[in-house]
């Protein structure tokens, strides 16, 4: 047998003071109410009483019961030899096999130590007896309710490391996430970068190429046909100016991006759709309205583009809508649209869907969201992402 450890890794301090006290003072009182033929044996007998709890101390396993066991006795038979004070001592003993695993071990002592008391009392006067044994159970009720409370107390340090452990997993995650919401912003400017960068190339590019070769052409025309010379000179200055507007266009766009604006950028972006195509739009948004994580903003938009564009593109919709819903632990975005579901839908969905609808999924995952699809009574394409304030980035 053993210690609880659950209960207490080792004896507290004042559990040894408080067994010594339950010794030496009755044993000190008794010497001076009692007169005794050999003060000697008395104090012997006491010693060897301390000497067993001075073991008891150090033993572990069978030896402790075995101790426990002698001492359950050995007060016992101090009652029986020095009357009703020592109950103090019995009271010792039991709050140390009181600690014994397994449970029924004390239950089992505690009968066998008021079985033996009685007997050490039998001869006493019935006001005796009821005194040891009112005694000797209080200390008992006690004992339980301290070696609860003993339990309590290490369960609520196991729950608490527990907590503790499951707070440094969690902050993990979030850091985990906070990389890959990193990602995704990384990723959205260096797509933005390169797209721009080809229409530098593309447009812009080709544009001065034909400037240039527009002026070569304007001087050697302006000598002899003065005219049209003048005239290419005018187009020259048409496409420099078209070009100086495609530059100006694409540096707002570097510094001023749309998908970083979170809510207000898929405000803008109805207005432009409904400007472009004549399509009725309209923007709902219900909570409480928070700016979120760049890269959540990137996916929102992106999401909502692609399904705008699907929406015209293949269900020729004449009123489109996105409703945002803010809460404490996601934001959805709802867009949805009164046009026509393609008949080859519901297979290109079984299939894991087209292009567009494989790169939102993508998207959305990739910040720890999910995609959703809702076909009645419109087609909806759902996007749903956990919350990532800015606020909340150290």
């Amino acid at each position: 047998m053993k210690i609880n450890e659950k209960d207490d890794a080792a004896v507290s301090r004042e559990l040894k003071w408080l067994r010594y006290g339950l010794i030496l003072v009755p044993s000190f009182i008794t010497m001076y109410i009692q007169e005794y033929a050999d003060y000697g044996t008395f104090t012997l007998h006491f010693l060897m009483l301390l000497l067993l709890v001075t073991l008891g101390f150090r033993l572990s396993g069978s030896s402790m019961t075995l101790l426990s066991c002698l001492e359950m006795l050995f007060t016992a038979w101090l009652c029986f030899q020095y009357g009703s004070l020592m109950v103090f001592t019995a009271i010792s003993a039991l709050l140390f096999y009181s600690r014994l695993l397994p449970r029924y071990i004390p239950a089992l002592f505690t009968c066998i130590h008021l079985i033996v008391l009685n007997m050490a009392f039998m001869v006493a006067e019935p006001l005796t007896r009821i005194y040891v044994n009112l005694t000797f159970l209080m200390a008992l009720l006690l004992s339980s309710q301290l070696n609860r409370a003993a339990r309590g107390r290490e369960e609520t340090l196991l729950l608490y490391d527990e907590l503790r452990k499951r707070h440094f997993e969690l902050d993990e995650t979030r850091q985990r996430l906070l990389q890959h919401a990193a990602q995704v912003e990384n990723a959205a400017q260096s797509e933005e970068r390169v797209r721009i960068s080809r229409q530098l190339h593309d447009d812009i590019g080709h544009r001065l190429i034909r400037v240039k070769m527009m002026m070569e052409a304007a001087i050697h025309t302006l000598p002899t046909s003065p005219g049209t010379g003048m005239a290419m000179i005018e187009q020259i200055r048409d496409q420099v100016s078209a070009s100086m507007d495609d530059m100006r266009a694409a540096v707002k766009r570097i510094n001023h991006a749309p998908q970083l604006e979170g809510a207000y950028a898929l405000d803008r972006l109805l207005e432009e759709t409904g400007r472009d195509t004549g399509t009725v739009t309209s923007y709902l948004v219900e909570g409480v309205p928070f700016q979120l994580y760049p890269s959540l903003q990137v996916v929102l938009y992106k999401n909502a583009r692609e399904a705008l564009t699907n929406a015209l593109r293949h269900g020729e919709a004449t009123e489109v809508w996105i409703k945002v819903v803010y809460s404490e632990a996601e934001i959805t975005m709802e867009v949805s649209n009164n046009g026509a579901i393609p008949k080859e839908l519901p297979g290109k969905l079984q299939s894991g869907g087209g292009m567009g609808l494989k790169g939102m999924t993508e998207r959305t995952r990739l910040v720890s969201g999910a995609l959703e699809l809702r076909l009645e009574p419109h087609f909806t394409v759902i996007t749903r992402l956990p919350v990532i304030r800015q606020s909340e980035i150290r």
